[in-house]
């Protein structure tokens, strides 16, 4: 069976100790990073080895985007700064209604950061007719 939206939300919620509330909140993160490891790897759907790799992608994605959600703050330590490759995050961070181009950078970021993670299941992406 395909792993699920809903599986990486009982991980998320778990590791960073999220109320059910916090759902919508962490939604979009969890859809972006699905598409993008999708588009990275040239699948249509994710296999289940790649339950863990998707839920850490997008526990750094949060903790970098989200600083100011107080239950993240919480999970980050004392520094109240996040760093994610070459990004770092202090203070602000995105409202989480919808992807702003910060939370874009940061995807990219950790998506690159887990490329290693990825890479046994990248396909080969052949010429398409157009």
């Amino acid at each position: 069976m395909p792993i699920t939206t809903d599986d990486v939300w009982r991980i998320v919620k778990l590791r960073l100790e999220l109320p059910d509330e916090r759902k919508n909140l962490v939604e979009t993160y969890i859809d972006e990073i699905e598409r993008r490891i999708k588009r990275y790897c040239n699948i249509r759907e994710l296999p289940d080895d790649l339950l863990y790799v998707w839920a850490s992608m997008v526990v750094d994605a949060v903790r970098v985007d989200l600083p100011n959600v107080d239950e993240i703050a919480d999970t980050i330590g004392g520094s109240g700064s996040v760093k994610v490759g070459d990004t770092s995050v202090s203070g602000g961070g995105g409202s989480g209604r919808e992807l702003t181009n910060t939370a874009k950078a940061v995807i990219d970021q950790v998506v690159f950061d887990y490329r290693a993670d990825l890479h046994d299941y990248r396909r080969m992406k052949w010429g398409r007719s157009r």
